[in-house]
């Protein structure tokens, strides 16, 4: 089986390990479609892993509209050319891990239809609120309803979504994944002195803006009886409010924050970390849809804490704490609670290793979508 496979977050080694776990499972040929350099993480990042024994890497840049600031700056890309990569594939299958509402996503399957007419296409979602979006994004939603046969789903809220939207056929709920043999327990205390991590740390990773809720993590720092340490990696439009917080609080000299680094580096940093916690807000047209650092934290054996905001509490599970978000007296109670039970700390991080091995794994992922194939091929997608 042939399988064409775009993504512009496969620029991180990481996000390939899925494709790796597919053709090793299912002995498929696989093309990977990825872009030379994206902007991820707050940073631009350049395609880290350009070929593998396993499957085919084409790295192209695709062309994007001068949406720098829109909201929908994202979705606004498509890969010239494309209709040639596909005549010369003849995939059986196209899987597109992008928003139906992308130019990309459209783009692809319009592509396909006439290069390829034959070929299943897949495409993926993680909106978990409903939106109308501006043409010609609306038109592109429309289209790719019509004219794909299955959808990747982020979470089940999100299945709904899509089905209120227009999509009538099948969908699998599948969520992010991560490799356990990178993101595993360490001992990192040659680098938590380098940071001027001498005590109990609680960690972030993330953006820093208002929907992350961080001056709400600070605030729940600040009240603390017993002075402890706040890493927070990560930049964004918020990060001189998240200072002032800081200063404000009087904890400045207790906060190390650093705007980014390599991914292949964060199970090190994660490993400098005694709890880490994803505090997000829900905003009108905003809410978490995942939570990847959850997982990666929780394969490291790091215990999380996150608010109940949008797909937190089904990621987390028995693997770590809840707080209703926004609550900061609530979240500080739960470090506290961390904190003063070092063995049930060590528990919610053997429970959270164990949970991510069995359900977040990417050899498990990419075991669901094997099955999946086998019934999108045999004529069981709608």
């Amino acid at each position: 089986m042939k399988i064409l496979v775009i993504s512009h977050s496969a620029v991180l080694a990481d996000y390939q390990e899925r494709f790796s776990q597919l053709v090793h499972l299912g002995g498929v040929e696989l093309t990977l479609l990825v872009p030379r350099r994206w902007r991820q993480f707050n940073r631009m990042i350049e395609l880290e892993k350009t070929d593998d024994p396993d499957y085919r890497i084409i790295s192209r840049q695709p062309f994007t509209w001068g949406l720098k600031s829109h909201g929908l700056k994202n979705a606004s890309h498509f890969y010239p050319g494309i209709k040639k990569i596909i005549r010369e594939i003849q995939p059986d299958l196209i899987e597109i891990w992008e928003e139906p509402f992308s130019a990309v996503t459209a783009h692809t399957i319009w592509a396909a239809r006439r290069a390829c007419p034959g070929a299943k296409i897949i495409f993926f979602s993680a909106q978990n609120i409903s939106r109308r979006y501006p043409p010609p994004f609306s038109l592109f939603e429309r289209y790719t309803y019509r004219n794909a046969d299955y959808a990747f789903v982020i979470n089940s809220e999100t299945s709904a979504i899509i089905r209120e939207r227009g999509w009538d056929k099948s969908s699998l709920v599948l969520p992010l994944g991560v490799n356990p043999a990178q993101f595993k327990k360490s001992d990192e205390s040659l680098l938590r002195r380098r940071l001027g991590l001498n005590g109990f740390t609680v960690g972030f990773v993330g953006k820093l803006e208002k929907q992350k809720g961080v001056i709400g993590l600070v605030e729940a720092i600040a009240g603390l009886s017993n002075p402890v340490h706040l890493l927070l990696i990560g930049d964004g439009p918020e990060k001189e409010e998240v200072i002032a917080a800081a200063e404000k609080q009087g904890i400045s000299q207790r906060v190390i924050m650093l705007d980014s680094i390599d991914h292949r580096e964060l199970p090190h940093y994660l490993n400098c970390m005694d709890i880490l916690v994803l505090p997000s807000l829900t905003l009108p047209h905003l809410k978490e849809q995942f939570g990847r650092v959850l997982i990666e934290a929780m394969s490291c054996e790091v215990p999380v804490i996150g608010s109940d905001s949008g797909e937190i509490s089904n990621v987390i599970g028995e693997g770590g704490l809840i707080f209703p978000e926004g609550n900061i007296d609530a979240l500080r109670k739960r470090i506290i609670r961390l904190m003063e039970n070092p063995g049930a700390a060590e528990q919610f991080g053997r429970r959270g290793r164990e949970r991510v091995k069995g359900k977040y794994s990417w050899s498990v992922i990419a075991g669901r979508q094997i099955d999946a194939y086998s019934k999108i091929r045999g004529g069981g997608s709608k």
